[in-house]
């Protein structure tokens, strides 16, 4: 039961990490799309030679720390909830091990 529990809320934790950061991503590029109109350009045009797309751009940027050297307040909680996150999806495994423990605990 131990396993069966563990399977089950580190799947959801992993589901659950994976749709913040893609909402994470969709948030930044729209705001650099709407504030940042010459950079999203540039990364763009960067995107275009590396042939992948410029919202992969925008995040590798903020988790590089580069947008966030802008003395912006929004990019900058960008990069930190982007640091959250990734807190976050360390701990999940450990976090739901002690969660299906509880759980077969209770049910004894």
């Amino acid at each position: 039961m131990y396993f069966i529990l563990l399977i089950v809320f580190s799947a959801i934790s992993l589901t659950w990490f994976f749709l913040c950061y893609k909402k994470l991503s969709i948030e930044a590029n729209n705001y650099v799309k709407t504030n940042y109109t010459e950079l999203w350009q540039t990364y763009e045009s960067q995107a275009s030679l590396m042939r992948t797309k410029p919202d992969s751009m925008v995040i590798h940027s903020i988790k590089k720390g580069e947008l966030s050297a802008i003395d912006d307040a929004v990019l900058k909680s960008f990069k930190k909830k982007h640091q959250y996150l990734v807190v976050l999806l360390c701990l999940s495994p450990w976090l739901s091990s002690l969660l299906a423990q509880f759980i077969v605990y209770l049910s004894k």
